[in-house]
């Protein structure tokens, strides 16, 4: 791989999970990391985690609900380090219901952050990378979207979350043909990754079903082809791909990261 060094990446929802083990590999790869959270306490943890292993990182408060705050994000990033070479759209929630039972507050808590805070900040992204300059033989920038396997098909325990997911893949490969050349928007798909937000699934649907605590995670991690459940650095080999001139011909793409649930 050609590496990340000296480039300015922008990671939402950088405060755990998925989020934190990506920035903590873009920092190790060489890259200036703006961490962006909703929660100061967080994105200031993974900074300091950074830092002590000699990376480089800033903290950004957002709310990525609110395409506002994506729009001011992007600046204070821009004005802090001078451009935007790759960002990760990875802030994302979850609720766990029945499909009967969903609310329309449910589906806009997902919604609202998942997909339309997604495009957004997307949209943020891109025109900041359209406006800066270009190294000669560079591409103005990378845009990843984390998406999900549950984009790819129906989950009636959480039909707002597999909705929001298969938006994201949608809004990759829209502002794949829409941003190309200049810039590259794929996606990746992580399968039943130990994070909180599993951690939040399992005890949401199993209050629902009336099993105890770890069942759902149990039934979801049976029969996963490599053997074992998905850490968070499992995904951030390709998320390193996605964001190093190694991937500067690939555009408009979804990659399943899942050890093997779906094929296809």
């Amino acid at each position: 791989m050609s590496g990340m060094k000296s480039l300015v990446t922008l990671v939402t929802g950088g405060g755990r999970g998925i989020g934190r083990a990506i920035a903590i590999r873009y920092a190790a790869e060489g890259a200036r990391v703006a961490i962006s959270d909703i929660i100061e306490e967080n994105a200031r943890a993974v900074a300091e985690e950074v830092r002590a292993a000699g990376g480089s990182a800033e903290i950004f408060l957002a709310d990525m609900g609110k395409p506002e705050d994506s729009t001011r994000l992007v600046g204070e990033v821009a004005a802090r380090f001078g451009r935007l070479d790759v960002m990760v759209n990875n802030a994302g929630v979850v609720r766990v219901k029945p499909l009967l039972e969903l609310t329309p507050e449910d589906w806009d808590f997902v919604n609202d952050i998942n997909a339309r805070g997604l495009f957004f900040a997307m949209q943020a992204g891109a025109r900041q990378m359209m406006a800066q300059g270009v190294a000669p033989g560079r591409l103005r920038g990378k845009i990843i979207n984390i998406a999900s396997i549950a984009g790819r098909s129906g989950r009636p325990m959480f039909a707002a979350y597999a909705a929001s997911k298969a938006a994201a893949i949608s809004i990759t490969q829209s502002g794949a043909q829409a941003l190309a050349p200049h810039i590259t928007v794929n996606a990746i798909c992580p399968g039943v990754v130990d994070t909180e937000m599993w951690r939040t699934i399992d005890r949401q649907w199993t209050a629902t079903d009336n099993r105890p605590v770890g069942a759902a995670w149990q039934e979801r991690i049976r029969g996963i082809p490599m053997g074992r459940p998905e850490t968070p650095e499992d995904l951030t080999g390709m998320a390193v791909f996605l964001g190093s001139a190694d991937s500067d011909y690939v555009t408009g793409q979804s990659y399943h990261v899942d050890g093997g649930m779906v094929m296809w």
